[in-house]
């Protein structure tokens, strides 16, 4: 199927073309809006010269040209030329035409133009880059020369530069100045400052630019001394702008450079700050060269933000290794991926460095730990049946959470673990894949083993995982209305009146057929997507509760638990102008029984929401859970019906605890929902015990939505 591609808009592409057209003595005749707005004018002097816009050192180049257009008609002239204004470094590129009168003879000239003052530029710093490195690579240089040398061609490629300066840590810990030009550099020698001094408090890290303000905030921090020579020899009274960029080696500031403008404070522009980023990461090169390289040596084999040997370590290691019995454990724990989202980046990657240390301290000295893409890889030696493998991985499941208990109390660690064990004669290169493909089979709190039969379900997880992205990524394609939602009734059982419809998920992407709703949730749970997914259902159930006016019920995983949520719903809420009664949120026992979503399943409640308890009696139930959280109704899992039969006897053991249930709900103040419900005889049995509302296939089955939409009307009939 051919992919769409964005159409061409003439128009568009040659917004930026320029039009002049002279006389013979080059006198504006005509101008377009782009040659208006490329030299600042506001209107065309018609019969100024048009030479007034070019730079003096071009004109004899310009004129050449205009005669050379002019002695051949009909042929095109080219020439590159600079404009006279205050932005410096500007640079454009022209064809010159003649224009001809009725008798054939040159009556002027035909401009057109375009602005090359960008690529002008990289050309320009292109040039510099490779003079300061070719120069601090032949030349034994000492650091203050190469500041020197690099301030010098920072100068000359960043066109609103006036004046600038740098500083260099010295071996006191802290930053002098060693190179300067517009300044008296011997008085500016007299000058240090800490790590925490150099003008930007963030500390940053990029270029960065900084107004009089700024600068006049940090000399106000100093000590008379120093801010007197910055004031006086250092003139930083004058500086309108000052572009600054850090020398950083290993994540530190090594050195600065400083680069001023006296005029105006928006006289730097992005292309000035990548260029000085480039030349400062030259000079990092020409200073630090051997620090670099020992980084660049330690990066590619460990992760930067936790110094873990990463993955490409360790496959390194196995073709190192000789032939021998081992495992290759690959690890994966959801909950990071929680934690990540909730507390952000430095606070996950601290419980990984955590867990690591945990790892680390059982494994042996001829084992290894690696980590990379969310996942924790463990080579233990020696190993050659499952027992063994079990074994280690419950000593570490009962260690981390020993760790972690104190520092991270609602962090639950249940990894899925996949394991390949390899034996003599094994590919190691097969090892890391082979023990992903077992990885991506197990579910949370589970362990699979490699075998064959992987290959074939990974390839169609694979599809089925594309799919799902594809769906999730994009608007009202085909692709994500495979995506959509069906409707279960819920009836008032004695007169068969409609209650509410519980949404429940369909997905059927195209060649793949349809997908049941337990394989989608958790591909979508593995893949981090369950937020984005939810959304998707949150939009779906609130459009349709809000077109029929009747409450739908929408299913919530314990990954959705997250403050987030509430922004989500409230904003489908506005937009659909749904008021949150019609809006009710089912969770399982599982999920109720999760510590970390009890303060977002409360705040729903408060805001209006009512909250099901989805599928009771199926789980670890908890009476104790049931009155911390404000439940409207508990919901009897589809086992009570089964259980009870499809001919109930009103004295079985099954009859009676349905009827202590009921009683149950009532002390609490809980309506019951009976799922299940599948035969005329079941449904005359609850009727008979008291019981008000109910869903199942004798009463309806779940329906698309034009389907379903006869019931709200009272229809009779059954969507199917």
């Amino acid at each position: 199927m051919q992919q769409d591609r964005p159409s061409f808009n003439p128009l568009e592409a040659t917004r930026g073309l320029m039009v002049v057209c002279t006389d013979l003595e080059g006198r504006y005749t005509y101008a377009n809006p782009a040659y208006l707005a490329y030299t600042g004018m506001k209107a065309l002097p018609l019969g100024a010269s048009a030479l007034e816009h070019v730079a003096k050192e071009d004109l004899p180049q310009v004129m050449n040209t205009a005669k050379q257009a002019l002695e051949h008609p009909g042929q095109a002239f080219w020439v590159e030329f600079s404009k006279p204004l205050r932005q410096a470094w500007n640079r454009s590129r022209w064809e010159f035409v003649a224009v001809c009168d009725e008798a054939g003879h040159p009556a002027g000239l035909q401009c057109m133009g375009y602005d090359i003052s960008d690529s002008y530029r990289q050309g320009r710093f292109l040039e510099a880059s490779l003079e300061l490195l070719s120069s601090g690579l032949k030349e034994e240089l000492s650091p203050e020369e190469v500041l020197q040398r690099a301030l010098d061609a920072a100068l000359a490629v960043v066109p609103a530069a006036q004046a600038g300066s740098a500083t260099l840590l010295g071996p006191d810990g802290r930053f002098h100045f060693v190179a300067a030009r517009g300044y008296d550099l011997a008085a500016l020698k007299q000058v240090s400052l800490s790590p925490g001094e150099p003008l930007s408090l963030s500390r940053h890290i990029r270029a960065q630019v900084f107004t009089q303000a700024d600068i006049a905030a940090f000399n106000a921090r100093l000590d008379p001394e120093r801010r007197a020579l910055l004031e006086g020899p250092g003139r930083s009274r004058e500086i309108q702008a000052m572009l600054a960029t850090p020398v950083v080696v290993r994540g530190r500031p090594r050195a600065y450079l400083y680069l001023d403008h006296f005029g105006r404070p928006d006289a730097f522009d992005e292309l000035d700050l990548r260029h000085l980023e480039g030349l400062a990461h030259h000079m990092a090169w020409l200073l630090y060269g051997e620090e670099l390289q020992e980084e660049l040596r330690f990066s590619r084999y460990h992760h930067p933000e936790t110094g873990l040997e990463n993955l490409r370590s360790l496959r390194e290691l196995l073709l190192r290794l000789p032939p021998g019995h081992r495992a290759l454990v690959a690890l994966r724990c959801r909950s990071l991926e929680r934690l990540r989202r909730l507390e952000g980046e430095t606070v996950y990657f601290a419980a990984v460095c955590e867990i690591a240390r945990v790892i680390q301290a059982d494994l042996r000295l001829s084992d290894h730990l690696a980590w990379e893409e969310n996942n924790f890889w463990l080579l233990l030696e020696g190993l050659r049946e499952d027992r063994e493998v079990y074994a280690v991985l419950e000593r570490l499941q009962a260690g981390v959470k020993a760790r972690l208990a104190v520092r991270f109390p609602d962090f639950d660690f249940k990894p899925q673990v996949g394991v390949i064990l390899a034996q003599p004669g094994v590919s190691p290169l097969e090892l890391p894949r082979a023990a992903e493909l077992a990885l991506d089979s197990a579910r949370p709190g589970t362990v699979r083993f490699f075998d064959s039969s992987l290959a074939y379900d990974t390839r169609e997880t694979v599809a089925l995982r594309r799919a799902l992205k594809r769906a999730l990524s994009q608007g009202s394609s085909r692709v994500a209305e495979s995506l959509a939602l069906h409707y279960q009734p819920v009836f008032h059982l004695a007169n068969q009146q409609l209650h509410h419809f519980e949404a429940l998920l369909r997905w059927n992407p195209p060649g793949l057929g349809m997908v049941p709703p337990g394989k989608l949730l958790l591909l979508a749970e593995e893949e981090g997507w369950m937020s984005s997914l939810g959304d998707r259902i949150l939009g779906m159930a609130t459009q349709q509760a809000a077109r029929w006016e009747i409450a739908v019920a929408v299913n919530l995983a314990s990954s959705q638990l997250e403050p987030g949520l509430l922004d989500q719903v409230a904003s489908h809420l506005t937009h659909n102008q749904l008021s949150p009664e019609r809006l009710i949120f089912e969770v399982t026992e599982e999920v109720a029984l999760e510590e970390a979503g009890l303060e977002v399943l409360r705040a729903l409640a408060e805001r209006g929401h009512p909250l099901h308890l989805d599928d009771f009696g199926s789980g670890l139930s908890s009476l104790e859970r049931i009155t911390r959280l404000p439940f409207r109704a508990i919901k009897l899992g589809q086992g009570f019906m089964s259980s009870l039969g499809s001919l109930p006897v009103p004295h079985s053991p099954q009859a009676r605890l349905l009827r202590a249930l009921r009683g149950l709900a009532e002390e609490l103040g809980l309506e019951i929902i009976v799922e299940g419900i599948e035969t005329q005889a079941q449904l005359e049995f609850l009727l008979a015990e008291g019981f008000t509302l109910g869903q199942g296939y004798l009463l309806g089955r779940p329906a698309a939505p034009a389907e379903a939409e006869p019931l709200l009307k009272g229809e009779k009939g059954r969507p199917r």
